[in-house]
């Protein structure tokens, strides 16, 4: 009888089935310690999922025109399973009437069947590094989220929350998408009612799902979920990245180098603005997003060097899904990504076609972000070199009071040329950002310029080029939130791949000497083991920030706590609340687990600044109703059940309302009307 996909073998190894269902409990574990309290949901609903990742990465790895020359290793395979189930999971939030169990539990279905109903099976050894890379990103992930996954500290009257003040905004999306049942119930944090707009919002999926199975809160599963798995993920892209492209080993002394070197901030460099490690922490959604960025160039580095398109085809339609976890990401490498197999893939083609190529990618590149330029809240794209002085100016107030921010303010900023900025600022921005690593990368490249194929040798240069471009050549958006957005956040590219390159090949030669071959496994083994004490060390206290101590940690009373916490417990997840004080740092909707009328941002925010505005104008005018049944009607009318009357604030309503909130928590008064 023919087998329904005869080009199918599936390999799996019954050590992998038992680490897949190790790294399910540890991440149950840090659930656990993020929220106070064991769950058996809770692990049920992480084992279910990383089976669902597992069993879709080996499927897909029983594809040998698509696998071959890949190292599909447990790494890839929880990194590719993870992108096509969660990407999926994203689009039937959209789409799909029924809830995210629902979704969730028919995609698993489809996983399962799909590794156990076609093709053969067969039983393989583990690679041991891939084990032991697994066990190496569990704990140094442990140690980096130090402050995510014991994220509350209660002082007296006040409460810290060590979590950078996004992990709020981030805990009401886990919501939004926990509850999500098609696209009118995806609706804009900050309006009631109002539709989401289009957003990079694929990391939320996993852990909304991880909270409405489990029944956790919000908070509980960005800072032990959504948090620690995105610097999980960048130590397994690390390691399949390298280990493809040259063997296990050193791809485990690259995930190494990613997750237990200290970076340019941390080497002295004192730029913590600078800094991959505290990026990882505050910006979630740039760890997602680097792992799926690696799976992509992953398959376009490799289908270059085997001259196969199906691969190259895959690693470009892997790099589009990362529009949906990290938009920065493609804007700064979608034109490297088309470049890159027009010089370099293995096919005899004359200069012609390969400038047809070129002119080709170029061309989709620039319609691209014309295109992406008309969908709501993108910013601004526009390479004109304008804001080289600027951006500078704006990197100088996160240095350290020092002689080397002294020295910085007297050679480069706003008011000196551009020559100068570019003289002294190239290598500033360089060395703030890899630090020791940079002249590393240079004297490894040399030493391997004969021994790996010139791709290999060059990928990382080729970044850092493509990063100083995108850095001093993007101008500022003034008009948006963040300005330097698109500008800053690829540093985290240039840094993942140039401290994995040098890694990696410091690994290879460790691993390819002769002198050495012997020893070189415990070695790497035990050199890791050491470098331990680097995050244990920076873990605590990541992602603070000198220049914004407000952010983290986040002082809140404890009464405002208190007032959270009761909402949340009492009435529906479908209860809205105002705030009179509009919830900035929209910590009532992240505690409560309600929705909110209207709330301010932290930050510029002009799309749908208009709507902000009219509901703001509105409430502002019922604090001064002073008829009773008015204020029910209006309470009624705008559709919310609860208002808190913070300190400061003044209603002019009745008595008879006014003296009886249904809560008074220090100075704090929750109406519920």
């Amino acid at each position: 009888m023919r087998r329904p996909l005869p080009n199918l073998t599936i390999n799996y190894a019954k050590s992998d089935l038992l680490a897949v269902a190790l790294i399910a409990a540890v991440v149950a574990a840090w659930l656990a310690s993020a929220g106070g309290a064991f769950s058996v949901r809770a692990l049920l609903a992480c084992e279910v999922t990383f089976f669902a990742f597992y069993f879709t990465g080996s499927f897909l790895a029983g594809f040998r025109s698509l696998a071959k020359g890949i190292r599909f290793d447990l790494p890839l395979r929880l990194l590719v399973g993870y992108g096509v189930v969660n990407t999926t999971l994203l689009v039937l939030a959209w789409l799909s009437p029924f809830g995210i169990i629902t979704n969730f539990s028919v995609l698993t279905a489809l996983a399962v069947a799909a590794f156990f109903l076609p093709g053969q099976r067969r039983s393989v050894r583990s690679e041991p590094a891939s084990l032991w890379a697994v066990a190496l990103c569990l704990i140094a992930t442990t140690l980096w989220c130090q402050d995510s996954l014991r994220p509350r500290l209660e002082q007296g009257h006040v409460v810290l929350f060590k979590p950078w003040v996004d992990g709020f905004y981030h805990a009401v999306h886990i919501r939004i998408f926990g509850a999500s049942h098609g696209a009118s119930s995806l609706e804009d944090w900050r309006l009631a009612g109002v539709p989401a707009r289009p957003y990079h919002y694929g990391m939320y999926l996993t852990p909304a799902f991880l909270k409405q199975a489990s029944g956790i809160d919000s908070y509980t599963a960005f800072a032990g979920g959504l948090a620690p798995l995105g610097v999980f993920f960048g130590g397994l892209a690390a390691y399949a990245f390298f280990g493809t492209l040259w063997g296990a080993w050193p791809g485990l002394s690259a995930a190494a180098a990613l997750l237990l070197l200290p970076d340019g901030a941390q080497q002295g460099m004192q730029n913590t603005f600078m800094s991959y490690h505290w990026l990882t922490q505050i910006s979630p959604s740039a760890t997602y997003g680097l792992a799926l960025l690696a799976v992509a160039w992953l398959f376009v580095v490799r289908g270059c060097t085997r001259g196969s398109r199906l691969q190259l085809f895959v690693g470009w339609s892997v790099a589009a899904v990362v529009l949906v976890y990290k938009l920065h990401y493609v804007v700064a490498s979608g034109l490297l990504l088309l470049l890159v197999p027009a010089i370099f893939f293995r096919e005899r083609s004359g200069r012609g076609r390969r400038a047809g190529w070129i002119a080709a990618a170029c061309a989709a590149y620039v319609a691209a972000l014309m295109v992406g330029q008309k969908v709501p809240g993108v910013p601004l794209i526009r390479f004109d070199g304008s804001s080289i002085g600027e951006i500078l100016r704006l990197v100088q107030t996160f240095a350290r009071h020092g002689a080397l921010r002294d020295w910085l303010v007297q050679h480069m900023g706003a008011k000196f040329s551009t020559a100068s900025n570019l003289l002294y600022g190239v290598p500033y921005v360089l060395f703030a950002v890899l630090g020791l690593l940079l002249p590393m990368l240079l004297a490894l490249a040399f030493c391997l310029r004969r021994r790996t194929p010139l791709l290999y040798v060059l990928f990382p240069l080729l970044l850092i080029g493509n990063f100083l471009l995108m850095f001093f050549g993007l101008a500022l958006d003034f008009a948006s939130s963040t300005p330097d957005e698109l500008s800053h956040r690829p540093l985290m590219i240039v840094y993942f791949f140039t401290v994995t390159w040098v890694g990696g090949a410091l690994g290879l030669l460790l691993v390819g000497s002769r002198r050495s071959h012997r020893w070189a496994r415990p070695a790497l083994i035990g050199i890791a083991a050491m470098l331990l004490v680097v995050p244990a060390r920076f873990g605590a206290g990541v992602q603070q920030l000198w220049a914004m101590p407000q952010m983290s940690p986040v002082r809140v009373p404890s009464s405002l706590v208190r007032i959270a916490d009761f909402m949340r417990e009492q009435g529906s997840s479908d209860d809205v609340f105002q705030a009179s004080q509009f919830d900035r740092v929209y910590l009532l909707a992240a505690l409560s687990e309600r929705r909110t009328f209207v709330a301010h941002t932290m930050t510029l925010m002009p799309f749908r600044a208009d709507l902000v505005e009219t509901r703001t104008a509105a409430i502002d005018r019922f604090l001064h109703i002073r008829q009773p049944k008015a204020i029910r009607a209006t309470a009624r009318a705008f559709g919310f059940r609860w208002f808190l009357l913070e300190p400061g604030d003044h209603a002019d309503w009745p008595s008879e309302i006014a003296n009886e909130p249904v809560l008074e928590a220090g100075p704090f008064k929750l109406y519920e009307f």
